[in-house]
């Protein structure tokens, strides 16, 4: 088996921010996303609406990212392959919810993989902001798993684990995912706030990128690691 990751976090990031700055520089004559360039690593990076770096959570250096709405996101095709076929993974960063959502059915993606028209029923994962979806009477973070070599399955509540913390904004907070093929754990600062039995002998192939943003709720992220073990 083989492991993918992305780079070291203050690293990653640091690229990443440069990789956007460079995408919305030569966006701003253009209507359509720009692809940005960067490193190898970097290829397929696609930066889009209103994303901007910003001061991190060290309160002193630009390390985070910046998404003001549904139209700002960043997506990687490169690593949405790398999910693909993949039998665990380990999702988390620093997240901070700048405005809460007014109550809404819809969960808000922070971190996803799915197709471009359907940001608001993930096709296979999201780390979303959830607020009056699947009966939450506050805002908390949620992580969404399917099975899709179930063709009867979709992106629904059943498929989510909830965190029992309510989400205050205007704070960084640490959030992580993790699946070991078993179980799928949601953490927040490094507390695990749900844990359900998620069977799956692997995820499913696909070429569908990992998305940033792309969601209603203005959020900022920092330290994003996304690792995932393949086939």
């Amino acid at each position: 088996m083989k492991k993918f990751k992305f780079l070291s976090p203050k690293f990653a990031f640091a690229l990443l921010v440069a990789v956007v700055v460079f995408g919305l520089s030569c966006s701003v004559k253009k209507t359509t996303p720009t692809v940005a360039g960067g490193t190898s690593e970097e290829t397929n990076t696609l930066a889009h609406g209103a994303v901007s770096s910003v001061v991190g959570r060290d309160g002193q250096s630009k390390t985070a990212l910046s998404f003001k709405n549904s139209n700002s996101y960043i997506a990687s095709s490169e690593y949405g392959g790398k999910f693909s076929v993949a039998v665990s993974f380990d999702i988390s960063a620093w997240i901070k919810i700048e405005n809460l959502p007014q109550k809404s059915a819809q969960p808000h993606n922070l971190i996803g993989k799915f197709s471009a028209d359907s940001s608001a029923v993930p096709s296979e994962f999201s780390l979303a902001l959830l607020n009056g979806a699947c009966g939450t009477e506050e805002p908390v973070f949620a992580f969404f798993l399917t099975d899709l070599t179930d063709e009867t399955s979709s992106i629904a509540c059943e498929h989510a684990v909830l965190s029992k913390k309510p989400v205050k904004a205007g704070s960084w907070i640490f959030v992580e995912a993790k699946w070991d093929g078993h179980y799928l754990t949601l953490y927040q600062d490094g507390v695990a706030t749900a844990k359900e039995e998620r069977i799956l002998a692997v995820l499913p192939y696909s070429k569908l990128p990992v998305y940033l943003g792309k969601s209603k709720v203005p959020f900022a992220i920092d330290g994003l690691s996304l690792n995932a073990e393949a086939l």
